[in-house]
């Protein structure tokens, strides 16, 4: 008996040490002709971002411990393009990273290309040649098919890839590949319905066959909620709030599935204070069951009920570039159109060229202001980024980040966001277009002119 305790203790013994010898993974590289901006690790699963420092050589030595195996990418903010890796504890890799630029639809993008040494180096091969199935299939494509031909043949796609990743060395990242694109499938089935309305008898029978009143199918439902939308449109003259919440009723018979998309449709619905506000958010009273989540949207609702537009704006406090603290308050007199962005944002990022053409456009304007509120913690890294880009429209920044009385007042959990305000201090939309939106100009204009 004493000799198998001393066993157990031994390999118990072993197993810490063994615990304790994981090594983070190790990521280091050169990047060529860089031209600055954050280089940002971005987790897919967790949506977690860990900025990886480069030095004035423009390389980097960065570790990591990953809780958790997920697909990640390298984002290059000033570039707005990534790319993906497969990472690892006790990996070790050596990145060669450059930017070539590719034309698509008519623009010249950023693309990076990555000459990758060391551990995982077939993963990250594998992901550069595993195009995303979808693409093969464009709506040109699936126009010309009936749903059991393009089945068929996306289904024999999505073999030909899986052969592809039998050959890769890692059993962690072929399993956790193999999952992600079964569970690709059913939305990207979905596709059918997406571009050109038709009737297709295998198409409504597949739609039909999974059981959308299940809670572990909320993906799909959300995919026919959509569905059901193109074959029941709403009429012109009603407000699309009390259209969404009604087909509710007539799709769904499981009050679960019906709480959880009215009190997730409400909650983003009320905070952009819209004009239609009390004839949605009574009928919404009547759909959900959900008390605690009605006790949310009622608190939404008596803040948002007096923000409509024409309603007074909630002042906040912002710093210039020289450290001076202004309030929205003190721009009045212009209609203010407002970007809410930071650094470490890459969807926000994507709109700078955007917001700096707008910002060109409305330069002699004298009745409208545009300007930029970062809401990033570190404030050398706004500036650093400033000092990078020039922009010429002005620019602040609420270090409390969502914490801060801008975030607050307007409820603010995620951006881009854009507010716009009108001249004497109203509001005019909590959620405006974004200035990349194809109808921006028409849409300041109409209200500058009102």
């Amino acid at each position: 008996m004493r000799h198998i305790v001393i066993m157990v203790l031994c390999l118990l013994s072993a197993g810490v040490l063994t615990a304790q010898e994981v090594k983070p993974a190790r990521l280091q590289g050169k990047i060529t002709d860089f031209k600055g901006g954050n280089v940002i690790l971005f987790n897919y699963e967790t949506l977690e971002r860990d900025t990886i420092p480069v030095d004035d050589n423009d390389s980097f030595d960065y570790a990591i411990f990953q809780d958790k195996l997920t697909r990640t990418a390298l984002y290059f903010d000033k570039y707005g393009c990534a790319a993906d890796l497969f990472i690892e504890n006790g990996m070790e890799a050596n990145l060669g990273i450059s930017f070539r630029q590719e034309e698509f639809q008519g623009m010249l993008l950023d693309e990076v290309v990555l000459d990758y040494q060391g551990d995982n180096a077939d993963c990250t091969e594998f992901y550069k040649n595993c195009v995303k199935i979808w693409m093969h299939w464009p709506f040109t494509r699936i126009d010309t098919l009936t749903f059991a031909e393009y089945r068929e043949g996306y289904l024999e796609d999505l073999d030909t890839q899986k052969a592809k990743l039998m050959k890769v060395k890692s059993a962690a990242f072929r399993k956790m590949m193999s999952e992600a694109m079964d569970a690709e499938v059913p939305n990207n089935l979905f596709r059918y319905a997406w571009s050109k309305p038709k009737k297709d008898a295998d198409f409504e029978r597949w739609v039909e066959s999974f059981d959308r009143n299940d809670l572990a199918n909320m993906e799909l439902s959300r995919n026919y909620i959509r569905y059901y939308g193109i074959c029941h449109p709403k009429a012109e003259d009603e407000p699309y709030g009390i259209y969404y919440l009604n087909n509710l009723k007539k799709i769904f018979t499981n009050q679960e599935v019906i709480n959880a998309f009215a009190d997730s449709y409400i909650e983003e619905y009320l905070k952009g204070a819209p004009e239609d506000i009390d004839e949605v958010y009574a009928l919404y009273k009547t759909i959900s069951t959900n008390m605690e989540a009605r006790a949310a949207a009622e608190a939404l609702y008596a803040r948002y009920s007096g923000l409509l537009p024409g309603d007074e704006a909630l002042d906040f406090e912002m710093t210039d570039e020289k450290g001076k603290v202004v309030r929205l308050s003190d721009l009045r007199g212009k209609a203010v159109y407002i970007d809410v962005w930071a650094t470490w944002c890459g969807p926000c990022c994507a709109e700078i060229p955007h917001m700096e053409k707008l910002a060109a456009h409305y330069a002699k304007n004298k009745n409208i202001e545009l300007i930029s509120i970062s809401i990033d913690k570190d404030k050398a890294k706004w500036e650093k980024k400033l000092a990078e880009d020039k922009p010429k429209w002005k620019q602040y920044i609420c270090l409390d980040n969502y914490d801060s009385q801008l975030c607050k007042n307007y409820d603010i959990t995620g951006i881009p966001r854009f507010l716009f305000f009108d001249k004497d201090g109203k509001v005019i939309s909590l959620n405006a277009p974004r200035p990349s939106s194809e109808d921006i100009i028409e849409y300041i204009d109409k209200h500058l002119a009102e």
